[in-house]
């Protein structure tokens, strides 16, 4: 046989075998119908009310901010101000915020108070992911390489 003979056998398997591989990659995708109780969605959480457990309001949710696995680590609440207006972020861990119902509507309770919130630090966004891509590019490097005096395993 002649390599344009070998060529041609080569791309007709390969067309043989295409339909087959699109189809397990699309099998192995999983999709999901509706939430799972007690889930929420991230923007019915914007906006809404924080409050102590005295019911005395704090604030609002401003934004949540996610973590590298992307589960919710932050939120954002809006202190202080009238409208929007003078008004500062404080990060609180998400952890920290518990949900309960108050006269048919969720919201928000933050075991803090007025004075805490107001003496919090702004917390202040910075654009893009605060890790930048090169140092996780040098810490992904640093786990991969050897320790020294370390034998590299071998190919079996």
């Amino acid at each position: 046989m002649n390599k344009q003979t070998l060529s041609r056998a080569a791309i007709i398997a390969g067309l043989a075998i295409a339909p087959a591989l699109l189809t397990s990659s699309a099998e192995a995708l999983s999709f999901v119908k509706t939430q799972a109780i007690g889930e929420q969605s991230t923007s019915s959480l914007i906006g809404l009310r924080v409050e102590n457990a005295a019911g005395d309001k704090l604030g609002d949710i401003n934004y949540l901010v996610l973590d590298n696995a992307g589960k919710v680590s932050t939120a954002v609440i809006g202190v202080g101000g009238f409208l929007g207006v003078g008004e500062k972020n404080v990060g609180v861990p998400f952890n920290e915020i518990k949900f309960s119902e108050k006269n048919g509507n969720t919201v928000a309770v933050l075991d803090a108070s007025k004075d805490n919130l107001s003496s919090a630090p702004n917390y202040v966004w910075t654009e893009g992911s605060a890790t930048k891509k090169s140092e996780l590019d040098s810490a992904k490097q640093a786990s991969e390489t050897p320790a020294p005096n370390s034998t590299p395993s071998q190919p079996q």
